[in-house]
């Protein structure tokens, strides 16, 4: 059975959305009621996880744009680590599904291709953000413990 016209074989059963992992066949970008196989939905999208709402629009995933309402937690104390970290968590964990039946990918080398690239691109972004976030912290420090030393 050819899907979207492509010439991949594939088993599909739609009562039980279970497919025989053997022949695989590019259904992606079918929706969220589509059968994602396991090779997909089993790993963690570290692109999802690292650059949520960016992520989300790239791969057709909306439901990362929670960020922006979510971000209002992060005034409350301790929720306002625990929220968006579950949050993230969540969107790593569901990155691919949502990824594969949002969007239509040649094949899913293809797929792993790019969500490779996302999270490469998230490493990249957290590495220099936390290198720019001490770069600014650390004159702020001296400053502060200079202004306690002289005050003894």
């Amino acid at each position: 059975m050819a899907i979207n016209g492509l010439n991949n074989k594939t088993i599909v059963n739609t009562q039980t959305k279970t497919t025989n992992q053997t022949d695989l066949a590019n259904n992606s970008g079918q929706g969220p009621n589509s059968v994602v196989l396991d090779i997909i939905s089993k790993k963690f999208n570290w692109g999802a996880f690292l650059l949520n709402w960016i992520w989300g629009l790239g791969n057709r995933s909306y439901l990362t744009l929670l960020v922006f309402p979510i971000a209002i937690i992060g005034l409350i104390p301790v929720l306002g680590i625990i929220v968006p970290l579950a949050l993230n968590i969540w969107f790593g964990i569901k990155g691919n599904t949502w990824a594969w039946q949002n969007k239509q990918w040649k094949s899913i080398e293809h797929f792993h291709e790019v969500q490779r690239k996302w999270a490469i691109a998230g490493v990249i972004v957290y590495v220099l953000s936390t290198i720019i976030a001490l770069a600014l912290s650390i004159p702020i420090l001296l400053s502060i413990s200079t202004m306690n030393a002289g005050s003894h």
